[in-house]
């Protein structure tokens, strides 16, 4: 799945809550805006804490991957 299919399937989730569901869905779609893949197929948010630790930023993150596997 692609950035833009999960930013698409947040938005659909959107259409469908009630109550608090609309600010939930808001909260995860800003999350998964900002970690969005750079030119480098990197997490853009990840990449800046990972070059200080030396780690791997690479895209899908951990984050994008745990948000991922609730909405499937």
């Amino acid at each position: 799945m692609t950035h833009d299919e999960l930013l698409a399937l947040l938005d659909k989730h959107m259409a469908f809550a009630e109550g608090f569901g609309p600010d939930v869905v808001r909260a995860l779609r800003a999350v998964v805006e900002l970690h969005k893949p750079n030119e480098f197929g990197d997490c853009s948010i990840c990449v800046i804490r990972t070059v200080i630790d030396l780690g791997v930023a690479s895209y899908p993150c951990p984050t994008i991957q745990a948000i991922k596997k609730e909405l499937l």
